[in-house]
């Protein structure tokens, strides 16, 4: 009888954790990013995914359009411009003013 309890119980809980899992939407973006190597795509990829609600990141090399994937009630767009601009790229949405440390040397002069 203890057994069929805890299978129960077990089965319960699995059901539950599902329905929750499944009821939080993610919401996803596409914002066209400044990027135009490998390296820069690699670094884009690994860094936003660190933000808080961010569940996936798909840099598109040839595109330059970065999709994103992210819970709503944890990031919006501003805030994952925000995050591109820190890694150290420009997006479409960046201000034409901003301040972006850029990440890629390859833009830069050669002294």
């Amino acid at each position: 009888m203890k057994k069929i309890r805890f299978i129960l119980l077990t089965f319960m809980v699995l059901f539950i954790t599902s329905t929750y899992a499944q009821t939080v939407k993610a919401e996803e973006i596409k914002i066209k990013v400044a990027f135009h190597c490998a390296n820069g795509k690699a670094l884009i990829e690994k860094e936003l995914v660190k933000e808080d609600g961010v569940t996936s990141v798909i840099a598109d090399l040839e595109t330059k359009i970065v999709t994103i994937q992210y819970d709503p009630a944890k990031q919006n767009k501003d805030k994952l411009v925000a995050a591109i601009e820190k890694i150290g790229y420009e997006t479409e949405y960046s201000k034409k003013d901003a301040q972006i440390n850029k990440t890629c040397t390859h833009e830069k002069p050669k002294e």
